[in-house]
């Protein structure tokens, strides 16, 4: 299965960006913080990697 990591700090956008993407078959790992992105792309490198760029604990260029 493609797995993929989103992050973003509003709530909303993230449950439906991630709605929208299992229904592609992929399994969604959320971040709200880059610490918590972090930590799942610690686990293993996803197929795809969706970020905000202004996130509470830095920007997400940062995990790009």
């Amino acid at each position: 299965m493609l797995r993929a990591v989103l992050v973003d700090d509003d709530l909303g956008s993230l449950e439906a960006m991630s709605e929208l993407i299992e229904r592609d078959g992929f399994s969604v790992a959320r971040a709200a913080s880059l610490a918590e992105a972090r930590a799942h792309l610690e686990q293993a490198v996803p197929d795809v990697l969706l970020t905000d760029l202004v996130l509470p604990d830095g920007s997400g260029i940062e995990l790009i």
